[in-house]
């Protein structure tokens, strides 16, 4: 796959919208996009990843990576809100956690069958080494869905370079790309596996990113008010590994 051809996922929402309109979606589902990204603006409000970019534009960066090889926009939802139980933050303060009551909140904004693939994302192990074992265990049965979603977001975190300057994979980058683009072969999506691929291949000239790595932080949140920085804090005393400013 040449630079010309390859796809760059959207990094704003506006991007998002034009790319949606440019694939033909309705001016129905722009909308309903549009409010699920307000919703996810205030979901993840203030927090950052590990490499200093702001974790609202991976949201958008993931649903738009969706949206590149899947028309289905419950499918494009469940991609900006992946992180909705793990990284989430509710109305009612709690933490991010799957609950009835997060879930049920959740599916009022997103839709029943959008949630239900969010949650489902987040059952799906898919930390380092886990592509290489599903490689070798086999998908669940049923699971494939899920398994695309995956692979999709794996696009956005690779194609800013991000795991150059956060490796939070370590030393497992060629094996999980490696594995990734199998997956994503053997569900039929050559384009998703060649895009996968041609991003894992450009890490090899980001050696020099190593000199910029945080190694104190998983990731770090700016508190938006006293009562949310004082709830983040005793999280962090509890051992917990987001940063709070």
């Amino acid at each position: 796959m040449t630079g010309k051809d390859l796809f760059v996922p959207r990094q704003t929402n506006t991007a998002l919208y034009i790319q949606l309109h440019e694939s033909g979606h309705s001016l129905g589902d722009l909308l309903r996009v549009q409010k699920a990204y307000r919703v996810a603006c205030a979901m993840f409000n203030g927090r950052y990843r590990k490499s200093g970019r702001p974790f609202i534009c991976h949201a958008i960066g993931a649903a738009s990576s969706v949206a590149h090889f899947e028309r289905d926009l419950d499918f494009v939802l469940a991609a900006m809100f992946h992180a909705a139980y793990d990284s989430g933050q509710y109305p009612d303060g709690r933490s991010s956690r799957r609950s009835e009551a997060h879930r049920k909140w959740l599916e009022a904004r997103i839709g029943p069958r959008a949630e239900g693939l969010v949650a489902r994302v987040g059952a799906m192990k898919f930390d380092t080494g886990d592509p290489e074992r599903l490689l070798q265990e086999g998908v669940p049965a049923g699971d494939e869905d899920i398994l695309f979603l995956q692979l999709a977001h794996e696009v956005d975190d690779l194609a800013d370079g991000g795991l150059a300057f956060a490796p939070k994979y370590g030393r497992s980058i060629e094996t999980r790309v490696a594995a990734c683009a199998i997956l994503a072969r053997q569900l039929g999506r050559e384009d998703l596996a060649a895009t996968i691929e041609t991003y894992g291949g450009r890490y090899e000239a980001l050696g020099w990113a190593a000199a910029l790595q945080d190694v104190r932080l998983e990731g770090f949140r700016i508190a938006p008010n006293m009562r949310t920085y004082i709830k983040l804090r005793r999280e962090k005393l509890r051992g917990g590994s987001v940063e709070v400013i």
